[in-house]
């Protein structure tokens, strides 16, 4: 079955926390810690990796971790930043999502380590691998290698920022979809609608942009032809610093979002005949 062989990995939460993480790194004296990380819970009505169907009923509930520590840092020169880190992913199903064992709850638990370099004009290159395990048996495991590439052109545009990246996605052993390993292209944007400037209430509001494509295997149909368009998605973020936390704590930040999705056919059939569907999600954070 395709959704047996389809598996998941929001590839946004991840590496996009560790510059919230550098954030909150506390000063001892004149030097730094090395040490950052970010913790989360995300719940949400629907689980789609990359526009392929995983879960679309019951509770869902995703948390992560991810540590970093910093290698190298400098405020010139060709390279600015080198840091290393590794995560842990995992989401918990109540509809016990194809489970073959225990625990039945767990659909999916993801392993990853991490390199991060970043370069002049706000561009950073992470390397990620990522081994996709299924806890209940659900789906045989998935090792892939991504490449991707961010800019923060806040310091060029401005308010008219984009924040844009591009992820590529190499299945190394096994696939996620279709009979065969592939390779897959993700680009994206996520421009800032507002900004509070309220100390007490520093909302924020995100237009995450989202368009996924197949190089080659990634989006296979049953006659054996490949679709180059994957999926869509346009969303909104809103995101509250809680700011009555201690800065002993962490700096915790509560977010909602809804993203709409828009499949190709190929997808459409996976998702039960869905050409779109909407998903909205609910996180608690704390970067430290």
């Amino acid at each position: 079955m395709v959704l047996a062989a389809a598996l998941a990995l929001l590839p946004a939460p991840a590496v996009a926390e560790e510059d919230l993480a550098e954030d909150a790194i506390e000063e001892a004296g004149e030097e730094t810690s090395r040490f950052s990380g970010a913790l989360q819970l995300d719940i949400t009505n629907a689980y789609f990796f990359r526009g392929i169907l995983q879960e679309r009923e019951g509770f869902i509930a995703q948390p992560w971790t991810e540590l970093y520590m910093n290698l190298f840092s400098s405020e010139d020169g060709p390279i600015r930043d080198v840091t290393i880190g590794g995560g842990v992913w995992a989401s918990w199903h109540s509809e016990k999502t194809l489970a073959e064992g225990k625990p039945s709850p767990v659909y999916e638990v993801d392993l990853y380590p991490l390199l991060s370099v970043e370069f002049p004009y706000g561009l950073t290159w992470t390397t990620i691998y990522y081994f996709y395990t299924s806890p209940n048996d659900a789906f045989a495991s998935v090792e892939e290698l991504n490449l991707k590439l961010e800019w923060d052109d806040s310091e060029v545009l401005g308010r008219f920022a984009l924040a844009p990246w591009v992820n590529l996605a190499i299945e190394t052993h096994r696939t996620s979809f279709g009979p065969f390993e592939g390779e897959g292209l993700q680009f994206g944007i996520e421009p800032t609608l507002y900004e509070s400037e309220s100390d007490r209430y520093p909302l924020t509001l995100t237009l995450p942009g989202e368009i996924g494509l197949a190089i080659d295997d990634y989006y296979e149909n049953e006659s054996g032809g490949e679709n180059t368009f994957g999926y869509g998605s346009l969303g909104l973020l809103a995101s509250l610093p809680i700011t009555s936390i201690p800065e002993a704590f962490g700096a915790w930040t509560v977010s909602l979002g809804a993203r709409y999705f828009f499949f190709s056919s190929t997808l459409e059939e996976a998702n039960r005949g869905r050409s779109t569907y909407p998903v909205g999600t609910l996180s608690l954070g704390v970067a430290f």
